[in-house]
């Protein structure tokens, strides 16, 4: 995931690292190459990375395993492992074209940027998160350089943004009740560092209005954690309390999946009893629906790092889950970087849209970056679509862009450290059933993680936020540019 999760430090290339002769045995090794890798991750086919980031990627790689050894493995030798993988992987990637917008089709979108000039920090959005299913509507934002919390409500089709508080570094954020008083709480994921660390400085927060000083309040919920990336609330064990979800995302040595039992003995003094569903790290997204309509809420999760897995909680009550697995990627560096629930077939059943464009594991663009939808066909795992390639696809979102009655999606890229003009917001009109065409909305160098649609304005049709991220003190391009508004102006009524 993410900003929320940059994934690993580059580092030198292993200046010991001697390549063997052309002419040197691979079937020899393979074998034990592919129990050695397989050890902790899917053996990685030798295409899916260039010469170059192979020459980087295997010291790191065996840098880990030397934290945490396992001597019942036979350690092939490290010069062999990166000769055998850079003697079979291209110079180069072919990418796809990238192309300056000529127009956004039968739909215009307007953009609107909302700037913030008074931050110590580089605009950093993690999040933006509409919130229209009770009154008022709003959209809440996270900002992980400056530590801000916030909402923006519309007035007139304008944005009003309002600060609620300042953490260290939130990654997520929902609005809830979860101390069930009749008014609405929000619930903060915290990274507890900007960048990927081991530590326990992540931490859930809840934000309540304190009406004696008409202020908001931030109560820690838990803390001393991992890097928390996202949290979410359902009543888990059906006693009438909100339950906690917790992605601690973590890095090398930290992070895992947690439960947060609900045992407050009052509304005003909230209590949670901890609980590991599973110990993998690199989880990054929550998303809870009831998924086999039994009554009780599930979950699905995305681990990435090098587990590329979705996968679903089935709750089976009494705070026990089984896990399901809904897609296994193909490779260990795939870049999962976002799930989002849509009944795309419009079956009355919910599917799942997914992103692979994460840049920070590999560090270079691949040309298996993507938009894809796993479509829900009542048994595990799912069935598997891509919808179009996208370089650095980081976020997807979906609704009803030209009004003819099917769901059109829209995605955002973030490619980090790359400076050079990319399509780095598309929608894409879906045309036929599963069939779609994309229209490019924007060619800059601009790096936005979070997309999100909601009809801001009240007109009847969905609109665009999308934030932006220029983390780094080093990059000047967009120093202002906090998120940005694009407006649906559609241009074609259907009949």
């Amino acid at each position: 995931m993410l900003l929320a999760c940059g994934k690993q430090e580059p580092q030198a290339e292993d200046s010991n690292a001697v390549e063997l002769p052309a002419e040197a045995h691979f079937q020899e090794f393979h074998a034990e190459i592919q129990n050695f890798c397989s050890h902790c991750h899917l053996y990685p086919d030798p295409g899916v990375l260039t010469k170059e980031a192979w020459r980087m990627q295997i010291p790191r790689e065996y840098a880990h395993f030397k934290q945490n050894p396992d001597t019942s493995l036979r350690v092939p030798p490290q010069s062999e492992v990166i000769h055998y993988f850079v003697s079979q992987a291209p110079e180069v990637h072919s990418l796809p074209q990238q192309v300056a917008p000529p127009d956004s089709g039968p739909v215009r979108f307007r953009k609107q940027i909302v700037s913030r000039t008074d931050l110590k920090t580089l605009p950093a959005t993690a999040h933006l998160n509409w919130v229209s299913d009770h009154s008022p509507k709003e959209l809440l934002l996270t900002d992980m350089g400056s530590g801000e919390t916030g909402r923006i409500r519309f007035n007139a089709g304008q944005p009003g943004y309002e600060p609620l508080a300042k953490l260290k570094h939130p990654a997520h954020i929902e609005r809830v009740d979860l101390n069930q008083d009749q008014q609405h709480d929000y619930l903060i994921a915290d990274l507890g560092s900007f960048g990927p660390e081991d530590h326990d400085r992540g931490s859930v927060s809840l934000l309540t209005f304190n009406d004696k000083t008409h202020s908001w309040q931030t109560q820690t919920l838990q803390d001393h954690l991992g890097r928390v990336a996202d949290a979410r609330a359902a009543d888990f064990d059906n006693d009438g309390d909100l339950d906690l979800i917790v992605a601690e995302f973590g890095w090398h040595k930290t992070g895992q999946l947690l439960y947060l039992e609900n045992v407050s003995p009052s509304k005003t003094e909230l209590k949670f009893e901890q609980r590991i569903l599973d110990n993998r790290h690199g989880v990054s997204h929550i998303l809870i629906t009831d998924w086999n309509q039994d009554g009780r809420p599930d979950f699905v999760t995305l681990f990435s790092q090098e587990h590329e897995i979705i996968v679903v909680f089935l709750n089976e009550g009494h705070g026990q889950f089984r896990k399901e697995t809904i897609y296994q990627a193909p490779d260990p560096a795939y870049g999962s970087s976002s799930i989002a629930l849509v009944d795309l077939d419009q079956d009355d059943d919910l599917d799942l849209l997914f992103t692979n464009g994460d840049t920070m594991d590999s560090f270079e663009l691949r040309p298996s970056h993507s938009l894809q939808w796993l479509e829900n066909k009542g048994e595990y795992p799912f069935t598997h679509h891509s919808i179009a390639p996208l370089t650095g696809a980081y976020c997807a979102t979906h609704g009803d862009f030209d009004g003819d009655g099917d769901i059109d999606l829209a995605a955002c890229t973030m490619t980090w450290d790359y400076n050079e003009p990319r399509n780095t917001i598309v929608w894409y009109e879906q045309l036929s059933p599963g069939q779609f065409r994309a229209h490019p909305l924007d060619y800059t160098m601009g790096q936005h993680p979070v997309i999100t649609a909601g009809d801001f304005d009240g007109d009847g049709d969905p609109d665009l936020a999308v934030g932006n991220f220029e983390g780094r003190e080093t990059d000047q391009r967009n120093k202002t540019e906090w998120f940005s508004i694009w407006w649906n102006e559609r241009i074609e009524k259907p009949e």
